[in-house]
C-alpha cells in the first residue's frame, strides 16, 4: 500500500519580542524574499487559538498536532514520543532557577542559567538515589534536560516551560496529578528536592562566582505512549526566536537568518509545484498557511494577497 504523500510542514516560533518593545508594537521587518514569495502562492487555512492560562504555547500545541500526537494541552506525552518510549511514563526534569519577589515567583530564562555539562551531571548524580525511592529512574541528555521514567509520572497535567516563563508562576501553572495521593507524593518529592539542592557544592560555587544557583526541577512533557508515534519527518521547525533577542537588530537578523535558511527548502518545493504549509506562531495564536491550488484560488489570492504584517498582528 503506498504511503500518503505529506507536505513539506514548517513551524516558525516567534513569541519573543525585542527587550523595551512596547506589546502591541512590533519592529518593522527586512525584505524577507523567500517568506514573500511564498505567501504570494498561499492562504490562510487553520487558525489555532490559545487561553492565556494554557499549559502549552500555540506553537507547542500546533507541533503537536502536526505530528499526530494525542492528549489535551498540558497532557501531551512529549518525553515518550520525543525518546520513542511506549508504555513506561516519562517526564522531562529541567533544572532551573526560580527568582522569587516580594510580590511573585518567576521562572529564569535558561540562557541566563547558562548550566554546564559538568554541573547537570553532578546535580543529576545527588538527585538521582531521592528520586529512585520514588520509583523514578533518571537519565542525563542535555544540561538543562533530563529523561525521568516511572509509574508516578503517568496521567500527569504539566506546563511547559516555555508558557512558564511568559508569566509569573501561578498553582495553576505547577503539577496536576490525576488523583489526591499521587499530588501528595509529587508535592513532597518536589519539597525534597529543593531541599537537597539547596545543599549542593555546585550551587555553592555558582553563588561564589555570582550566578544563578539552580533551586528546583520543572516537570513537563509527562505521560506515557501506549503505541509508538512515528516523528513525521515532514514536519520542520526553526525556534531560534524563542529566546529573546539582546536587541532589536538581533531580532530582524534572526529573521533574515530564517528567511534564507529555513524558507529556503519550503519554496523551493513549493516551486516545484508541491503543496507545503508553513505556520506562523505567536503568543497567542498559530496560523497555518497552505498553497493555494487552481487558476480561481490563485488568481483571487493575487487580487488579495498575504502580508505579513497583517498576520503577525494577529499572532
Amino acid at each position: 500500500m503506498p504511503v500518503p504523500f505529506e507536505p513539506l510542514h514548517l513551524l516558525i516560533a516567534d513569541t519573543a519580542l525585542p527587550p523595551g518593545t512596547p506589546a502591541p508594537s512590533l519592529p518593522e521587518l527586512p525584505p524577507l524574499p523567500k517568506l514573500q514569495a511564498l505567501l504570494a502562492r498561499m492562504r490562510l487555512q487553520t487558525t489555532l487559538e490559545v487561553d492565556e492560562d494554557s499549559p502549552a504555547t500555540p506553537f507547542e500545541q500546533a507541533l503537536a498536532r502536526a505530528h499526530g500526537l494525542p492528549g489535551a494541552p498540558g497532557r501531551v506525552a512529549w518525553a515518550a514520543f520525543e525518546t520513542g518510549t511506549v508504555g513506561t511514563p516519562c517526564a522531562w526534569l529541567r533544572p532551573c532557577h526560580w527568582q522569587v519577589g516580594m510580590d511573585q515567583v518567576s521562572l529564569l530564562e535558561p540562557s541566563e542559567l547558562a548550566l554546564s555539562e559538568a554541573e547537570s551531571r553532578a546535580l543529576l548524580a545527588a538527585l538521582q538515589p531521592l528520586l529512585q525511592d520514588d520509583g523514578l529512574t533518571l537519565r542525563y541528555l542535555a544540561p538543562d534536560r533530563w529523561l525521568a521514567q516511572g509509574e508516578l509520572l503517568r496521567d500527569l497535567g504539566t506546563a511547559s516551560m516555555a508558557r512558564a516563563l511568559q508569566q509569573p508562576l501561578t498553582r495553576e501553572l505547577l503539577t496536576v496529578a490525576p488523583d489526591p495521593a499521587q499530588g501528595a507524593r509529587l508535592r513532597r518529592l518536589q519539597g525534597e528536592l529543593e531541599m537537597l539542592l539547596y545543599l549542593q557544592p555546585v550551587n555553592d560555587a555558582r553563588e561564589a562566582a555570582r550566578r544563578y544557583p539552580v533551586n528546583a526541577v520543572w516537570i513537563e512533557g509527562a505521560g506515557a505512549l501506549d503505541a509508538p508515534v512515528p516523528i513525521r519527518p515532514n514536519v520542520r521547525t526553526d525556534t531560534r526566536l524563542q529566546t529573546p533577542p539582546a536587541s532589536t537588530a538581533d531580532y530582524l537578523r534572526a529573521w533574515q537568518a530564517i528567511d534564507a535558511e529555513a524558507l529556503a527548502p519550503l519554496l523551493a518545493a513549493q516551486r516545484t509545484g508541491a503543496k507545503v504549509e508553513l505556520t506562523l506562531c505567536g503568543a497567542r495564536r498559530a496560523l497555518t498557511l497552505t498553497t493555494v491550488r487552481g487558476l480561481l484560488p490563485g488568481f483571487m489570492n493575487k487580487m488579495h494577497p498575504l502580508r505579513l504584517s497583517h498576520l503577525r498582528n494577529q499572532l
